[in-house]
């Protein structure tokens, strides 16, 4: 044991040398109480005189080091599952803001938390055995300002918002297509709020509005995504064809695009008097239009959704017609492909329960046929999903998340996705951070929501959008600035895509990286109607869209090239998709529950069993996310005796059958390393013949 503990203090004196910015006190020790128990220690930093947004560039102005030797023994854990080494920094004023990185001894980033308009950063490091971890704390903008420090091993906090494992993505896409077309009559060319969609054979639709009375726009590609053709507005003048390009009409107000099971293509839009459906049933060539599919008056921000062959649903929000000062949604029900819509259902009643402020888009479980709407309550500081399990007959309002008085999710819309194992999510934005909530049960129960965004280049994000895949893994985009102020003239903003592949984790791990340079530059307002001239220019939202073999596509509009907001279309080329199975394969659950309940929150390397053996034994592990797994057996004299497992595995509970037939009795020791080196353990077995 002595030997161990020189061998572990030369280490850590070769690759920590010394610190120039040191915290007060510079090192601490975290051990568990005596009883095994939760325990902590602290520490001071600051002031500082300078800033910096990275932390490769740290000088002792703008940044402080504090050393954290973790002395815990892995049976703390094994009795004690929920607990979890923390580091949490704290200041007095918001427009102060830190950011926190967690080092191992070989420099490799262990976690962070980088966000805005904060008092606070916090780290979950996981399970962390004995060893020593560099705590690193960067002034972002920062007066002056002092701060405190705390690392801890316990359970966490109860009904505090859950903490994440974040990651620098590996996700690349495409250089963007710019969506073409012939100049409008009214606003020449623009294209604001694109949404796209998919067909059984692969084609690509994208559908962007001119805005009203100049219609709404089409594109398709036949190559999954290399080129697109522009299909006309099938709204253009409330024509039943979209063959007369830009023209001026009463449509291109909302929109929204979806492809049925069999290829029916749906696009709907809004204009003054009602909502417009055009449906196509030969690829876009021509069109069916219904500018009155609705008779219900004063509709706003219409969504759609199919089911099967000829279902489609069409949700809307009613402006306040019922009783003064009120708005209502409503949830209309076509058979015949989207022709007409006899089935009307108002899902919300707000004298008699929640009144709805901003309505999200709708979507259908392709399983079981739920049907699900989401949107914030009034006053702002809730989120609910409206379901309905009778095929839209009646609704049942959920609610997903109640925040405190005074914060508002009314930062344009919430978006629910459901994932092939039935399991619902759901992304929403308070004004500076994009949240994630998901539920097992149908919406009945959710997680708690965990912060997706993080790092100096997405201090404020707005205007998330979310698709789901396999169960548990979900795409989320939104647009990012390092500008703590939305709408700050100098805001530069680019189209972030984040990815978590263990979304019910406790302590799920998310994903990201920019998908595009900057799209816009200056403030970008999401009051809607109630935002200031010029702080409006790109509309309400950009989407995301899982492609049938997993990959991401993302369509966003950006004036930065161009003076006029033009849609832009990229597509994901490398990094983790979110479907393994074949396209088209529908995963059928009868217990999503279940299936979420088979995902590890955590690493783990279990005890072989039996011990000792001869001549074989069973190993199991857990996985809490897809990745490069390595389990490997070696002797007393550390040679490598035997590769068990050296490929890619799926989240979830493995094992593996050791044969030790042909080796000789004694003790040996196997090592498991997952999360590309982040997660190593090591476990004693003895081979008696």
């Amino acid at each position: 044991m002595k030997r161990c503990s020189v061998l572990v203090t030369i280490f850590t004196i070769i690759a920590f040398p010394f610190s120039l910015f040191a915290a007060t006190p510079g090192n601490g020790t975290l051990t568990p109480s005596a009883t095994g128990g939760a325990s902590s220690i602290s520490w001071t930093g600051g002031p500082y005189t300078g800033v910096t947004a990275d932390p490769s560039v740290c000088t002792p102005l703008t940044c402080d080091e504090f050393f954290l030797t973790v002395n815990i023994d892995s049976s703390v854990y094994t009795t004690n599952p929920d607990f979890s080494v923390r580091v949490h920094i704290s200041w007095a004023d918001t427009p102060n803001d830190f950011d926190l990185y967690v080092y191992d001894a070989s420099g490799n980033l262990v976690n962070s938390s980088a966000q805005g308009n904060t008092t606070f950063e916090e780290t979950d490091l996981g399970q962390l055995t004995s060893g020593t971890y560099r705590v690193q704390v960067v002034a972002f903008t920062t007066v002056n300002e002092l701060y405190s420090g705390i690392a801890s091993v316990g359970p966490p906090p109860v009904d505090q918002e859950r903490l994440a494992r974040y990651r620098t993505g590996k996700f690349s896409f495409t250089q963007p297509k710019e969506m073409l077309g012939p100049n409008g009559v009214v606003f020449g060319v623009q294209d604001l709020e694109p949404r796209s969609a998919y067909d059984t054979s692969g084609n690509i639709y994208v559908a962007a509005i001119q805005g009203i009375p100049a219609g709404t726009d089409v594109w398709k590609s036949t190559d999954a995504g290399t080129s697109f053709t522009y299909l006309g507005q099938p709204d253009g003048a409330q024509a039943a064809s979209a063959m007369a390009g830009r023209t001026p009409g009463a449509g291109g107000g909302d929109e929204d695009i979806a492809v049925g099971s069999t290829g029916k293509v749906y696009v709907t839009s809004l204009w003054l008097g009602s909502v417009t459906m055009s449906n196509s049933f030969d690829g876009g060539t021509t069109w069916l239009v219904n500018p009155v599919s609705t008779t219900v008056p004063l509709d706003d921000r219409q969504w759609i959704a199919p089911y099967k062959d000829n279902e489609v649903y069409l949700t809307f929000k009613q402006l306040g017609v019922l009783l003064t000062g009120t708005e209502s949604i409503f949830v209309l029900k076509s058979f015949d492909g989207g022709l007409t819509f006899p089935q009307i259902t108002e899902a919300t009643v707000p004298e008699f329960g929640v009144q709805p402020d901003d309505q999200g888009n709708i979507a259908v479980d392709q399983n079981n046929g739920n049907v699900y709407t989401v949107f914030i309550g009034h006053p702002g500081n809730s989120v609910y999903v409206a379901r309905s399990t009778d095929g839209g007959k009646s609704f049942t309002l959920l609610l997903v998340h109640q925040g405190p008085v005074g914060v508002s999710y009314q930062n344009v819309f919430p978006i629910v996705a459901v994932d092939r194992g039935s399991n619902v999510h759901v992304v929403y934005s308070n004004g500076t951070n994009v949240y994630l909530t998901s539920s097992s049960n149908q919406g009945t129960g959710w997680t708690a929501p965990v912060r997706v965004n993080n790092g100096m280049e997405t201090k404020t994000a707005l205007s998330p959008w979310i698709d789901a895949g396999d169960a548990g893994k979900v795409d989320i985009m939104w647009w990012a600035t390092p500008s703590a102020n939305s709408l700050a003239s100098d805001a530069q903003w680019k189209v972030y895509f984040a990815q978590t592949q263990n979304a019910f984790a406790k302590t799920p791990t998310i994903s990201e990286n920019a998908a595009t340079g900057v799209f816009h530059t200056g403030p970008i307002c999401v009051n809607g109607t109630g935002c200031a001239s010029g702080t409006r220019d790109l509309a309400e939202y950009a989407s995301t869209t899982v492609y049938q073999d997993g990959t991401a596509m993302i369509v966003y509009p950006d004036n930065q090239q161009t003076s006029n907001p033009l849609t832009y279309f990229v597509k994901q080329t490398s990094g983790p998709v979110v479907i393994s199975s074949q396209p088209h394969e529908i995963e059928k659950k009868t217990a999503p529950q279940v299936v979420a309940a088979r995902v590890p929150d955590h690493f783990a390397l279990e005890q072989n069993y039996p011990n000792p053996f001869n001549p074989s034994t069973t190993i199991s592990y857990a996985l809490p996310t897809n990745g490069f797994v390595q389990l490997t057996v070696y002797n007393l004299l550390g040679q490598e005796v035997s590769s068990l497992v050296n490929e890619q595995k799926d989240a979830g509970v493995h094992s593996v059958r050791f044969d030790a037939s042909q080796l000789p009795s004694g003790v040996y020791f196997y090592k498991l390393v997952a999360e590309e080196g982040l997660f190593v353990n090591v476990k004693r077995m003895v081979i008696m013949k």
